[in-house]
């Protein structure tokens, strides 16, 4: 007889998969992609016994900020509230076969709110309006649209 096997997969993702993140947009487009990715296979392997589980974790505690190329001001904040990875294993196993997108801690639970209680179009719009007032925006965006020579 055959016996049945169950399994996970386990994906890291980020609450910045939620928002416009200007001058972090490769990190933004990156953690959409993969909580989308992991959220479809989700119904593919379901059938199969394998559970699959994307985590957005609030800031962490990690070597992460330490090679950051250019510093904004967001990820300094950041770092003040991150929470250290031993805090995550737990959250991470009771999440499996419960959840697919799992938000852990203060800022991802706060951030999925904001865009569960403000449109989309509307908190890009929001940001678009405030961000070229931001110390990190003013600072990156010197010099772009000039033309090199």
């Amino acid at each position: 007889s055959r016996t049945t096997k169950k399994g996970c997969i386990v994906f890291t993702s980020s609450a910045s998969a939620y928002i416009p993140n200007p001058f972090a947009i490769i990190y933004g487009a990156t953690k959409a992609f993969m909580s989308q990715f992991a959220a479809s296979i989700a119904v593919e392997l379901q059938c199969k016994g394998i559970d699959v589980c994307v985590v957005h974790p609030s800031p962490v505690a990690s070597h992460f900020y330490n090679k950051v190329e250019h510093k904004i001001d967001s990820m300094e904040s950041f770092k003040k509230v991150a929470v250290a990875p031993s805090e995550l294993p737990g959250d991470i196993f009771a999440s499996v076969g419960r959840c697919v997108l799992r938000d852990v801690g203060g800022t991802a639970i706060g951030m999925r709110l904001g865009v569960s209680l403000l449109p989309y179009n509307a908190l890009a719009h929001l940001i678009a309006v405030v961000a070229p007032f931001l110390p990190d925006y003013k600072q990156n965006d010197k010099g772009r649209g000039m033309a090199s020579s």
